[in-house]
């Protein structure tokens, strides 16, 4: 588990729970440039790795000790151990540079809201701290939108009112899981309102988000209203078991046979990309 952004805590953590990791530091953000090192964690085992982001074979360089690999860009390790003939899970860490592009976030509160906040929490880079709710308040952007730039390269953001029990608050928004640019506005619908100020400006990169689906929660049908065309989706739970993966057809999935809970619908792009979005199925 991470821990909580408070210093003494997060001291306890890191030297009396050690992370099972085979990429150390565990904390994957560098300035300049960094050493790397691949160690297993376990006694009488060999170790096989890639730091090019492939998928490591039994024919991928290995190491029964340790060996230390420096690097000065974001590089993606991969990585497993046998020990007495049984095969550890892939791990997967990605180091960033520390100057990497950071997802900006765009949100258009309903009008009654005072205050707007985004509550985030990265997935990548790896990190040992979490950040206390509700998170930093954004600024204005225009007409009504708000905007602040993700501390993280991919991560979780649910927007609020600010109300310190985010969690608790029944204003937020879903949580969404990005790696891109997010627009989204707080309409029960479809977006009711694009944000033609800020696309029209220098604010957004070409790689945007701009994703609703609704009703939120649903019962039968889940709607998906964007200006990016997906031609495929999966549903996914919490712990990233998919339960279905299919062609996308008319921006409308049936649901009606998912158990009730919360999922993640994961949309892919005729671009490559991948956006995640929250939903809960009753």
């Amino acid at each position: 588990m991470k821990t909580n952004l408070t210093a003494v805590f997060l001291f306890f953590y890191m030297f009396s729970f050690p992370q099972n990791t085979l990429f150390l530091p565990y904390e994957a953000l560098f300035q300049g440039t960094t050493t790397v090192t691949v160690k297993s964690f376990e006694n009488n085992s060999t170790v096989y790795f890639t730091t090019d982001g492939s998928q490591p074979s039994l024919n991928s360089p290995s190491t029964t000790s340790e060996v230390q690999i420096p690097i000065s860009v974001q590089t993606t390790f991969k990585g497993f151990y046998v020990r007495l003939g049984q095969t550890s899970p892939v791990e997967t860490v990605t180091y960033y540079r520390n100057d990497y592009e950071r997802p900006k976030l765009f949100f258009k509160p309903p009008a009654s809201w005072t205050d707007t906040c985004a509550y985030m929490n990265a997935e990548e880079p790896r990190s040992m701290v979490d950040y206390f709710p509700p998170g930093p308040q954004m600024s204005s952007a225009c007409e009504g939108w708000k905007k602040i730039n993700a501390n993280f390269a991919k991560g979780y953001v649910t927007f609020n009112t600010c109300y310190l029990f985010t969690p608790a608050d029944p204003q937020s928004s879903p949580a969404f899981l990005i790696d891109s640019d997010l627009f989204w506005d707080f309409s029960v619908g479809a977006i009711t309102d694009p944000p033609v100020c800020l696309l029209a400006s220098n604010e957004v990169s070409g790689k945007n988000a701009m994703i609703k689906v609704f009703p939120n929660p649903v019962q039968d049908k889940l709607k998906i209203n964007s200006q990016i065309s997906f031609f495929k989706y999966e549903i996914l739970d919490s712990s990233g078991k998919i339960f279905e993966a299919k062609k996308l057809s008319d921006n409308e999935i049936n649901v009606s046979g998912l158990p009730g809970g919360v999922y993640f619908i994961k949309l892919y792009s005729a671009e490559g990309g991948n956006n995640y979005v929250r939903f809960v199925k009753k």
